[in-house]
């Protein structure tokens, strides 16, 4: 019975383990960023990972002008920021970027769907001032959380500072997070493949491979551009069709084996 009472309690332990996701915060992001919130239970903001100058963490693609798509950016004091941590990246604020930035998206989806419902919560995030580009991203992505109804535990990565690096480091957040599945951005695995801490027995990881679905977009011209900021599907679609979106996302989350199958098959194309 003793013995009997320990598998158990170790099956409750399972059970309560968590489905985790991690991902540096980035600017207004597109729906993959979100279906990783979506399949998790508890998030973590990467936010004391180094800021990258022009990448994700401060611009993200929308209609511009006209039909075109092109860059939203935040512009960023790189004396303050170069090789900084995200959440010690600053925001250049001399250059009147908001209210430019709101005037592009009101002007080029003014006639959307849901533009209404959606352009005074936008609105109110940019007039936000936040105290650096992490939490201007972590700002805007919480409160599409709230739109969609994704109520999830977030957490940030600083909130336990470590020396570790890499593969070590994201397993100390999940083993902090108690983690049961580890939902991972499918770029990741070369890097978990060359570090070797990956796989881990306790953990099962699960890398996305997120295929945008098609939806109406008023400024296009038939042709459907995908992989823009989750900001144009709610514009055009509102917040219950962007999630249904979300969630059809990725049809087949593979495993590591299945990963590692796949990286071989290539590798012996490319020979």
């Amino acid at each position: 019975m003793g013995f009997l009472r320990m598998q158990g309690a170790s099956l409750r332990a399972w059970e309560e383990r968590m489905d985790v996701a991690m991902m540096q915060p980035a600017f207004m992001p597109w729906q993959g960023y979100f279906e990783l919130i979506y399949r998790s239970e508890i998030f973590i903001f990467l936010d004391d990972f180094q800021f990258s100058v022009q990448s994700y963490h401060q611009r993200n693609r929308l209609f511009i002008n006209s039909g075109r798509v092109g860059w939203c950016t935040v512009p960023v004091d790189k004396k303050l920021s170069f090789k900084e941590p995200l959440n010690r990246a600053r925001i250049n604020e001399q250059t009147g970027w908001r209210s430019k930035m709101w005037i592009s998206i009101e002007s080029n989806y003014r006639k959307a769907a849901y533009f209404k419902d959606f352009s005074p919560i936008l609105k109110e995030w940019l007039a936000e001032k936040q105290g650096s580009l992490s939490d201007l991203n972590m700002s805007f992505i919480k409160k599409i959380c709230d739109l969609l109804g994704l109520k999830r535990e977030f957490r940030l990565s600083s909130e336990r500072p470590t020396s570790l690096k890499r593969s070590q480091r994201v397993i100390d957040l999940l083993n902090w997070c108690d983690a049961k599945r580890y939902f991972c951005a499918k770029g990741a695995f070369g890097y978990m493949l060359d570090d070797g801490i990956f796989p881990c027995e306790k953990i099962e990881v699960l890398f996305q491979d997120f295929v945008p679905k098609q939806y109406a977009q008023i400024n296009c011209d038939g042709s459907f551009i995908p992989h823009l900021s989750i900001v144009d599907p709610i514009m055009n679609v509102g917040p219950k069709e962007t999630l249904q979106l979300i969630k059809g996302g990725t049809l087949k989350w593979q495993g590591w084996d299945e990963m590692k199958k796949a990286l071989k098959e290539l590798q012996g194309e490319n020979l």
